[in-house]
């Protein structure tokens, strides 16, 4: 068996029973000391763990066990809460701010809005399994600061239901691969080489046509494998 090989079946065994996903492997150099070859064939080696898709190679990061991704379906009738906790994950929510605001002039336009149309603005950070994965804005239509003031967990388009009777469904999805800003990475806790998912998703009540949200999620790429479905 070529020497790579046998490198890479050994790190396949630690990372069955000694890692956890999201974990580094150690720095090539040091695993190239500790193997007692050259760095080109640890990095022969780590190749074959990114093909098997056990380890991602992150710039500025380094080499990261991967976790299964969670499968996110963007249909009509998604929404973040319902998705995860479908698929048996523990989903809290942590609201960061509750407030007034004024949509910026070219959003009022995409979204074919008055340009002084005031919204209400509730940021969120959700995390699965008590670790940060998604950070939201969601911009709210038709709706009190007093009463939105009450919610803090859970999902939002259920409180929308009982609070004020919204049925919604998805409209017009976009999707963007990006680098993470420096308050993104405190807040999902990744390196700035870890790529995020910015989602712009709205969404309308079902009788009468009208925006009822427009929501702005970034999510770790390394947590979330998407599909779009009609």
């Amino acid at each position: 068996m070529a020497i790579y090989l046998d490198i890479a079946q050994q790190l396949k065994n630690e990372i069955h029973h000694q890692y956890e996903s999201g974990d580094l492997l150690p720095p090539e150099q040091k695993l190239a000391s500790r193997f007692n070859v050259n760095r080109h064939t640890v990095r022969r080696a780590i190749d074959e763990l990114v093909q098997d898709g056990l380890v991602k190679r992150f710039q500025g990061l380094g080499n990261q066990v991967t976790r299964p991704a969670i499968g996110y379906s963007l249909n009509n009738q998604s929404c973040f809460t319902y998705n995860l906790s479908k698929a048996g994950l523990t989903l809290d929510t942590q609201v960061l701010e509750c407030c007034d605001y004024q949509l910026p002039q070219d959003l009022a336009l995409r979204l074919k809005l008055n340009a002084n149309q005031e919204v209400l603005l509730i940021k969120t950070c959700r995390s699965i399994n008590k670790q940060a994965t998604t950070l939201i804005k969601h911009h709210l239509f038709g709706v009190d600061k007093e009463i939105m003031s009450q919610y803090q967990s859970g999902s939002l388009h259920s409180f929308l239901k009982t609070h004020y009777h919204f049925h919604a469904t998805r409209g017009t999805t976009r999707l963007k691969a990006r680098m993470p800003t420096f308050d993104e990475c405190q807040q999902l806790q990744i390196g700035r080489g870890v790529p995020v998912m910015e989602i712009h998703s709205q969404y309308y009540l079902i009788e009468s046509g009208e925006l009822m949200e427009y929501s702005i999620s970034i999510s770790r790429s390394d947590i979330f494998e998407y599909s779009v479905e009609p």
